[in-house]
């Protein structure tokens, strides 16, 4: 189904405090240079109070949001050059809008296309004042809201989303409790003594949006595997693996299997893997796990054609393979690859990210919990990983080129173990 969405107002929130001259501007360490220059996007759904007064809820959001931006400052500030955020308090971009539609029915009949018109700019495309923070407040037809967010990968990564949506949330609540709180104001951390900066131009980063590079045509679809499902890989991987190794896995199997075929199993010889490893608690002194940035560092793990047929045990030991080379002793920052990957023709690389356990269904703004979290869009050769709802299973949001797909939803072996599987494109 399609919807409409009728934008009502388009307004810039400024931080309600104004950057104190100590925090005039945040430098970007070599871990967020490296980061691709696009938006993550996010949506939360929720069933709010039908007896609240929905002008009360959209003025309680635009305060607490103004508020946030007074801890999270460089929000809404603006990327001055390769190595810094200036924190000028420009502000943010808030857009409310309406749809013509009960939520229910959207949820039931969701397409990639219905969540695109509830994010606030195109996340593949950069805004024209490079803001570093969009937010959409779609109100349904039935009550209920969603909030679509565009956020600024520069600066951010998954955990930092959840900190910045659980401190919005927090300050929410806590305005409408007439109570107070208290947060941290060292949530965005100089971290460039630890990883430094480099010059910009040695980095190929990647961007999205060139208007001159033809592109593939993408499908993305959301497969869910519930906990019985993610037991039987476990059983399947014959070794001790977490939710997310025997999800991540059996997906990159199914993905190589669809490539292979595609491409006769000639041209290429190599089959990548990437994850991003949240290091936080890896390196010494350990980080604040609401520390703001991108602190991660992205492992591979490679399978060859050569190794002889897919073996689903074998890709599962070379993802746990790959995590543990960074885990055994410690991350050792003076041992960092700072080398951007570049891509070998006779290669293929999936993306990969997983947000699970990460507090997104935690996300209370004083509704309640969201009904629905939900990535806002997805790219080409990705795949992601969510929690669903109750916790114990994992929805995997995937996108790949149209062959791919095709052949790939005709894997029956891969279906054994998806519990429902939602076209979104």
């Amino acid at each position: 189904m399609d919807i409409k969405v009728d934008i009502i107002s388009k307004e810039t929130i400024k931080p309600f405090s104004p950057s104190s001259k100590s925090h005039k501007s945040h430098k970007l360490s070599l871990l967020d240079q490296k980061a691709p220059n696009c938006y993550t996007t996010f949506v939360l759904f929720y069933n709010t109070n039908s007896s609240s007064d929905l002008e009360n809820v959209i003025d309680s959001l635009k305060v607490s949001l103004s508020k946030t931006l007074s801890y999270l400052n460089p929000l809404a500030g603006r990327v001055k050059d390769g190595i810094t955020v200036e924190c000028n308090d420009q502000g943010v971009d808030l857009t409310r809008a309406n749809v013509h539609e009960d939520m229910s029915n959207v949820l039931m009949n969701l397409k990639i296309q219905v969540l695109r018109k509830l994010l606030p700019m195109n996340p593949l495309t950069r805004s024209d004042d490079n803001v570093l923070l969009a937010l959409q407040i779609n109100c349904f037809a039935c009550g209920g809201i969603a909030i679509g967010v565009c956020i600024s990968h520069l600066i951010t990564d998954g955990s930092s989303i959840a900190t910045f949506l659980k401190t919005w949330a927090s300050i929410s609540q806590s305005r409408a409790e007439n109570d107070n709180i208290t947060i941290s104001d060292k949530l965005f951390m100089d971290c460039t003594s630890i990883f430094p900066p480099k010059e910009v131009h040695s980095f190929s980063m990647f961007q999205f949006g060139k208007k001159d590079q033809l592109q593939p045509k993408m499908a993305a679809r959301r497969f869910m595997f519930n906990e019985s499902n993610i037991l039987a890989l476990d059983t399947k991987a014959e070794r001790s693996t977490s939710r997310v190794e025997a999800v991540l896995a059996f997906v990159w199997e199914a993905v190589i299997a669809a490539m292979q075929k595609r491409n006769n199993n000639n041209s290429i010889k190599n089959y990548v893997i990437r994850t991003p490893i949240d290091l936080r608690r890896r390196i010494q002194p350990p980080l604040p796990q609401q520390t703001m940035g991108n602190i991660i560092h992205m492992v591979e793990a490679n399978w060859e054609v050569s190794e002889g047929p897919l073996d689903y045990k074998l890709l599962v030991k070379k993802i746990q393979d790959s995590i543990k080379n960074v885990t055994k002793h410690g991350y050792d920052v003076k041992n960092m690859d700072d080398r951007v990957r570049t891509l070998n023709k006779e290669e293929r690389i999936l993306g990969s990210t997983s947000l699970c356990k990460f507090p997104f269904y935690d996300i209370d703004f004083g509704w309640g919990r969201p009904k629905w979290a939900s990535v806002g869009s997805i790219a080409p050769n990705l795949v992601v990983l969510m929690d669903t709802s109750d916790g114990k299973g994992i929805e995997v949001w995937l996108g790949l080129v149209e062959e791919d797909m095709a052949i790939l939803e005709k894997n029956q072996e891969f279906f054994k173990f998806v519990s429902l599987s939602r076209s979104i494109f």
